[in-house]
């Protein structure tokens, strides 16, 4: 993992925007850093402190025992918010 430094905001407002309530969701995270090598942005929940990764196209990605793997992006913001239980 080679990690940035530059905030890249850029895919969590896309993705953000598309869904409508913007302002008041993205306020809730702290961009924590990039992975040149894979291009996911790493998002820090301010209150749950879980991650949402977003990958530069807007892809969302969890951790699997696998590794990372392609996740739906509703249901991470979902979990990450804690407006699901985290197991699910």
């Amino acid at each position: 993992m080679t990690l940035t430094t530059t905030a890249n905001w850029t895919p969590l407002e896309v993705r953000l925007k598309s869904r409508g309530g913007y302002t008041d969701v993205i306020r809730e995270f702290m961009w924590m850093h990039g992975d040149e090598e894979s291009r996911i942005e790493y998002y820090k929940h301010r209150f749950t402190r879980r991650y949402l990764l977003l990958h530069e196209d807007g892809r969302c990605f969890r951790r699997a025992e696998s590794g990372l793997v392609e996740a739906d992006f509703e249901r991470e913001l979902r979990r990450v918010r804690c407006l699901i239980p985290r197991d699910n």
